[in-house]
């Protein structure tokens, strides 16, 4: 199994924090997101050697931070036009050599148990959820909808809606957190909506459920691309033990429940 670290961001509502690093090397309590993230990684077993970070923004001081091992990188020169979708395909010819990929956002801290979960899985297809997602969005903000989407699954747990907004409660069964894997017949079918969503961009047709084009993809809409072409996303539950840092409320908020 390969892993890729999606960190091309710019991280502008963290500023000044930003200013003069990529959004993965923020700190909390002392020590940066991505070497929080990676201390869980090895802590599963995952070897440098495994690691790809997609970088962009300030991606000078990325890799000279991690110059000395083994971990690579790919640069998404586009980092200010594109979003998530277009900075995992910079990585396209890895994930077409290989059999199995865990994809991670750069702005989340988990640990080993949901790490676990996720490397335990059997099926071609899964994405992390959390179902103690009110709480912890009520932490973050006034109205918990005003920033949480849609995430619905099936008597199955595959995922029939991902990345909507919405007033209605009822359509957040539990929350996305930005980490998912793909192997076998799902990967190949995640390159293949990828390379769907693109064809369909360059003609100006519209995509599944977003008014963005290729470019400016979430990996939600990929998701939901996936879906609405049958494919199944099996949902892995867990109940909180992660963060996103968005903004300094959200940083706030991390600092104050996790330890250093």
């Amino acid at each position: 199994m390969k892993v890729i670290i999606l960190a091309a961001g710019q991280g502008t509502r963290l500023r000044p924090l930003t200013d003069n690093c990529p959004k993965c090397m923020v700190e909390v309590n002392g020590k940066s997101i991505i070497e929080r993230q990676l201390e869980t990684m090895y802590a599963c077993g995952i070897k440098e050697d495994d690691i790809t970070v997609i970088a962009g923004y300030r991606n000078e001081v990325l890799q000279d931070r991690f110059r000395n091992t083994g971990i690579r990188f790919v640069v998404n020169n586009d980092f200010e036009t594109t979003n998530m979708v277009y900075s995992l395909m910079c990585a396209r010819s890895l994930m077409e050599s290989e059999e199995d990929i865990l994809i991670s956002y750069g702005d989340i801290i988990y640990n080993a148990d949901i790490l676990g979960k996720i490397l335990a899985s059997v099926v071609d297809s899964s994405v992390v959820v959390d179902d103690g997602w009110y709480e912890y969005w009520s932490a973050r903000c006034e109205n918990p909808l005003d920033d949480a989407e849609t995430l619905m699954f099936d008597k199955d747990d595959c995922l029939t809606e991902i990345g909507q907004k919405t007033n209605d409660l009822e359509k957040v069964q539990s929350q996305y957190i930005g980490l998912m894997r793909f192997k076998g017949e799902g990967l190949k079918a995640m390159l293949d909506i990828s390379a769907e969503a693109k064809h369909r961009s360059d003609a100006g047709e519209k995509l599944w459920r977003t008014d963005r084009n290729y470019n400016k993809m979430y990996m939600t809409d990929l998701l939901q691309g996936l879906i609405d072409e049958g494919n199944k996303l099996k949902a892995v539950h867990i109940y909180r033990g992660w963060f996103e840092i968005d903004d300094q409320d959200d940083l706030k908020v991390v600092e104050s429940q996790l330890g250093g």
